[in-house]
């Protein structure tokens, strides 16, 4: 196969589809736990939601940085 071989850049495009994928919510997921593990330490639902929306905007961050065209 040639490297202009156009089921390669298909191939190529859906595996950066699905590594963006696995960014976003391996990054939820982790901060996510860690979020609840906080708020049931504390006794406080706040940090489950914080570590959401850091594990969301971290994972996002990454993926832009990583995947973003200049």
């Amino acid at each position: 196969m040639s490297p202009d071989d156009p089921d390669d850049t298909r191939r190529t495009d859906q595996t950066s589809a699905w590594d963006a994928f696995s960014l976003v919510v391996s990054g939820v997921a982790v901060w996510g736990g860690v979020g609840w593990l906080v708020s049931e330490w504390l006794n406080s639902r706040v940090f489950l939601v914080l570590g959401l929306l850091v594990g969301m905007g971290s994972a996002l961050y990454l993926v832009w940085v990583r995947y973003g065209k200049p």
